[in-house]
């Protein structure tokens, strides 16, 4: 009872409110619109959603300031934990423009029995261009490894991305700036692509937005914001979990050639006849979560 009553008295201690300055946001990602658009075509889905009372939800805790504002991460612990359990960062998607961590909720609480899940905030292409978001993420990283609030692992520490969120989680994954610090164990991209320029990739107007211009322009950038370019010995296995749509598969099978050379383990599976958001949704839901549980139980 002492543990769980100082853990709600540091919940309110970060949860003060702090100004924050007036950013620009995007709010045409939703999981209601994801909704509406695909059950016109598969009138069988439903929203996935989990409420579960055995999980403790910590909103809105401060991890950083950057010059304008603070971002936040929510927390979702064990409420009668005993222990220290593997750590497990969630990052949404939206096309590096839209959507935001309440998205991952369900997500985080069907995890939330055997991990301490961060679901984080960070820059989107409106307020800042790459490697804003990526900065912002291994913030959140070191945030995690330097806890002593939380019942953090700190040597067991996963990455999980959707859409955009999974092409960060991937670059993270990589090391991609060396930072012994940030270093995670187990990457799962879930219809993250992998590399922007390539002949598989379709991404080029938002890739071009959020990278700050077009490849021809800034060619360097594109690079250094592809996983694929970005694979070393270093790199964390990884999971690739895809809907059906070929072009979200960008990259996969030469990142897995590249880490096999370096032999790191890393596998895929593609759900049959999905849409791109497929993670929001039953059917499809908790086969993922299967998925999912079953890699972390082997790379954490």
């Amino acid at each position: 009872m002492k543990v769980y009553f100082w853990i709600i008295l540091f919940h309110i201690f970060c949860s003060t409110s702090t100004a924050q300055a007036l950013i620009k946001m995007d709010t045409s990602f939703t999981v209601q619109g994801a909704f509406i658009k695909e059950s016109k075509k598969r009138p069988y889905i439903t929203v996935a959603e989990r409420i579960d009372s055995t999980v403790l939800t910590l909103h809105q805790i401060p991890y950083k300031k950057t010059e304008d504002r603070i971002l936040s991460l929510d927390a979702y612990v064990p409420r009668d934990f005993d222990s220290k359990y593997p750590c497990i960062v969630l990052i949404h998607g939206g096309n590096w423009q839209s959507g935001n961590k309440e998205m991952m909720a369900t997500m985080a609480r069907s995890l939330a029995h055997q991990f301490v899940v961060l679901s984080v905030e960070y820059r989107l292409a409106l307020e800042a261009k790459f490697p804003a978001a990526y900065v912002d993420l291994t913030d959140a990283i070191l945030w995690a490894k330097s806890q002593k609030q939380l019942p953090i692992d700190t040597k067991r520490i996963a990455v999980i991305g959707t859409d955009a969120g999974g092409q960060l989680a991937s670059l993270l994954g990589t090391n991609a700036y060396q930072n012994k610090e940030s270093i995670v164990q187990s990457v799962i991209n879930i219809d993250g692509v992998l590399a922007f320029h390539h002949s598989e990739s379709q991404e080029e107007e938002a890739a071009a937005f959020w990278l700050g211009g077009t490849y021809d322009q800034n060619p360097i950038q594109w690079k250094n914001a592809s996983p694929l370019y970005q694979v070393n010995s270093s790199t964390a296995p990884m999971l690739f979990l895809n809907s059906s749509i070929p072009h979200f598969h960008t990259g996969r099978a030469d990142m897995m050639k590249k880490m096999n050379d370096f032999g790191i383990h890393s596998e895929f599976f593609v759900f049959d006849d999905t849409p791109h958001t497929f993670w929001l949704f039953n059917p499809w839901f908790d086969p993922m979560m299967d998925k999912i549980k079953d890699f972390l139980d082997r790379t954490l």
